[in-house]
């Protein structure tokens, strides 16, 4: 499951990081938790969870709403809700 979610990681980065060196708030917001999340999947962060997590919802509102991009609005839901799984939350 970790290699999995860290290949979506990555997949999800890759289309955020453009948007986000634009100063698209939404980009920036959901870049900032997928960076946070490789810490946690390969045990390396010693804090805690930063507040929940909610860059599907972003996701959601700013990509799929108006049919913009609905696969990385998914992609990005995907990876959220694998990585509430692997903390134990839902």
């Amino acid at each position: 499951m970790d290699e999995a979610l860290l290949e979506k990681i990555d997949a999800a980065l890759a289309d955020f990081c453009p948007m986000a060196a634009q100063s698209f708030e939404p980009a920036v917001s959901i870049e900032r938790q997928l960076t946070l999340v490789p810490e946690f999947v390969l045990g390396k962060s010693q804090e805690d969870r930063p507040g929940p997590f909610s860059m599907g919802l972003i996701a959601v509102r700013e990509f799929d709403m108006y049919g913009d991009r609905p696969e990385l609005a998914a992609l990005i839901s995907d990876v959220q809700g694998l990585m509430q799984a692997r903390l134990g939350l839902r």
